[in-house]
C-alpha cells in the first residue's frame, strides 16, 4: 500500500470516528426518546469532515451549524414519522421518539437478516424519497443511508429510518440524491456480508425500490472510484480488497441493466 493510500485510509477512518452527538435513552411517562446533544468544540471538526467529503466526492455533507443540525434532524423525523415525538432541548438537543425495531447491521450479524427485511428498507427509503419537507424545492433524501440507519419491526413488518445528521449537496437533482442513498446501502450491505448473501438481498433491494429514473442514476455511479474518492467508499464497504469492490459495482451494473 503506498503512502497516499495509507494517509487517504486514515483519514477515512477517523472521520468515520468522530462522534460529533451524545445519545442517551430516557423514559417519559411510558415513552421512550433518545436524547441527542451536540457535543461541544464540534463545529471546527465537522468543518474538517466536510473537506474530506467534498474531495471525495461524497454528495453530502454535515451541519457544522448546531441550530441547522438540529432543526434538520426535527423537521425530517416529523416529516417522516409523523405522530411520533420530537422536541427541541435547549439549544445543543434534540429528543425523538424510540421507534420499534432493530438495527439492520445488527440483523445481519447475528444471521437474521432476511430478504423481506431488505425489502422493507427499499420500501420505506421509496415512501421517504417521495416526501418533500415544508419550504424545500425537491423531495428529501436521507444522506447516509447505511444498515445502522434502518430499523426493522417484526411485529408491525416495516422498516424505519433513523440519524439525520446529513444532508445532499445543493447541486444534485433528486433522482442523484436518491441514487446516493441506495448506493451507500449497497456498499454497507457488500462490506457486512459474503458474497452470495450481499447478491440475494441486493437484487431484492433493487426490485423492491422500483424506481426506473433513480436507478438509472445509480447506474451511472457504478464505475470505479479515483483518489479520495477510492478511500470514501472503501470506509463504506468495510474496507473491502479493491477485487471484491470492482467486482460488486460490475455485479451491480449487470443486475441494473436486467431490470432496466
Amino acid at each position: 500500500m503506498s503512502l497516499a493510500e495509507l494517509w487517504s485510509r486514515g483519514l477515512a477512518l477517523a472521520v468515520d470516528a468522530v462522534r460529533v452527538n451524545t445519545v442517551a435513552l430516557e423514559v417519559r411517562q411510558d415513552v421512550s426518546l433518545w436524547h441527542k446533544q451536540r457535543r461541544l468544540g464540534m463545529g471546527a471538526v465537522i468543518a474538517a469532515g466536510n473537506v474530506f467529503l467534498r474531495l471525495s466526492r461524497s454528495h453530502i455533507r454535515m451541519f457544522p451549524s448546531t441550530k441547522s443540525w438540529r432543526d434538520w434532524e426535527l423537521s425530517t423525523f416529523a416529516l417522516l414519522h409523523p405522530g411520533h415525538t420530537a422536541e427541541t432541548r435547549g439549544a445543543r438537543a434534540v429528543a425523538l421518539e424510540a421507534l420499534p425495531g432493530e438495527r439492520l447491521d445488527l440483523l445481519l450479524a447475528q444471521g437474521r437478516l432476511t430478504t423481506p427485511m431488505v425489502e422493507a428498507a427499499a420500501r420505506e427509503l421509496h415512501r421517504a424519497h417521495g416526501l418533500t419537507p415544508p419550504h424545500a424545492s425537491h423531495p428529501w433524501s436521507h444522506g447516509d443511508a447505511h444498515l445502522k440507519n434502518v430499523l426493522y419491526d417484526e411485529a408491525g413488518q416495516r422498516a424505519w429510518l433513523i440519524d439525520f445528521e446529513t444532508e445532499h449537496d445543493a447541486h444534485l437533482n433528486s433522482d442523484e440524491r436518491h441514487a446516493d442513498d441506495l448506493f451507500v446501502f449497497l456498499l454497507d450491505l457488500r462490506g457486512c456480508s459474503t458474497r452470495e448473501q450481499a447478491r440475494s438481498f441486493a437484487m431484492a433491494f433493487l426490485r423492491a425500490y422500483s424506481e426506473p429514473c433513480v436507478l438509472k442514476a445509480l447506474q451511472a455511479r457504478l464505475r470505479p472510484p479515483r483518489g479520495l474518492e477510492r478511500a470514501l467508499w472503501k470506509s463504506r464497504s468495510h474496507h473491502l480488497p479493491d477485487a471484491q469492490l470492482i467486482e460488486w459495482l460490475e455485479h451491480l451494473r449487470h443486475e441494473l441493466t436486467l431490470l432496466s
